[in-house]
């Protein structure tokens, strides 16, 4: 971070930012990593969960605001992306013959959102990144919150966001690890239990009551709302624990974002640089008054 921010500290606040569950609506947060970058704002951690792992692994990797922007519309815009059917899979739910599930498949297919990581990612490791970063999972046969650290990058970018059933889980280091957001969909707690002292943590609301259309928006609907609840509880626990700053920018959305809504991607994104805007003062004030 400039000098200019903190000129009378004993030392620099220890930065953290958190960016939670959403899918699409994640990439919202481009616009706070080129804040970051444009005010070179020296970052201790970072965390993400399901959708924001993606976006944040790839800042993680030096990556700036135009390239993830045509990350997110190589990787999004493959139509097959979420489209490829495990028919053994929906013959199974059915119980027709020649139907197979287990905890190793999905509804859909994982072989091209894997191959899109790693063309993304390539071998990078978690713990070769500039800066320190992790990725919220969720153990399958569990329940219990799972933090990668170390190892493939593509792999917990993938884990992290593996919203399962409808995407299979994967094994990593022998447990079968599927969405964070099942656990911590905003794991502020994490950052706070990390001792940073001021954390940036971006949302994303939903604020409608018109019908979806498909299985799949359904689906998405009734799961965002328990995730929601789940944050909220979390994230007042993670305010009432912590010393110093949270931040939070919430960027909210007056239409359903599905998986498909690629179309609006120019949407999301001049949406979440309107969020950003309004706590750019908010975000400065925290570190600049830190004292030590």
């Amino acid at each position: 971070m400039k000098e200019s921010h903190n000129p009378d500290q004993s030392r620099k606040p220890k930065i953290g930012v958190v960016v939670g569950s959403g899918g699409m609506k994640a990439l919202s947060s481009i616009a706070l990593f080129e804040f970051l970058d444009e005010v070179q704002i020296d970052v201790d951690l970072l965390i993400g969960c399901s959708g924001g792992s993606s976006v944040l692994a790839s800042w993680a990797c030096g990556n700036n605001a135009e390239v993830m922007t045509e990350q997110a519309y190589k990787f999004w815009g493959n139509k097959d992306l979420l489209t490829r059917t495990d028919y053994r899979t929906l013959l199974s739910i059915a119980g027709l013959p020649f139907g197979r599930f287990d905890k190793s498949r999905g509804l859909l297919k994982s072989d091209l959102a894997l191959k899109a990581y790693d063309e993304m990612f390539g071998e990078r490791r978690i713990e070769d990144l500039r800066i320190r970063t992790m990725f919220q999972t969720t153990d399958l046969l569990s329940g219990e919150p799972v933090m990668l650290s170390k190892g493939l990058l593509r792999d917990a970018v993938y884990a992290s966001g593996a919203l399962f059933p409808l995407l299979p889980a994967l094994c990593i280091d022998g447990r079968w690890l599927m969405d964070g957001v099942y656990s911590s969909p905003l794991p502020v707690l994490e950052a706070v239990n990390n001792d940073m002292d001021v954390v940036i943590a971006m949302t994303y609301e939903e604020r409608t009551t018109s019908e979806s259309r498909g299985f799949v928006p359904y689906f998405m609907r009734c799961q965002g709302y328990s995730h929601h609840w789940l944050q909220r509880n979390q994230t007042a626990l993670s305010v009432e624990m912590h010393h110093h700053e949270i931040v939070f920018i919430n960027v909210v959305f007056d239409k359903f974002i599905s998986l498909r809504s690629v179309r609006r991607i120019p949407e999301i994104l001049e949406k979440g640089k309107k969020a950003v805007e309004q706590k750019k003062e908010e975000i400065l004030a925290a570190i600049n008054s830190f004292s030590g």
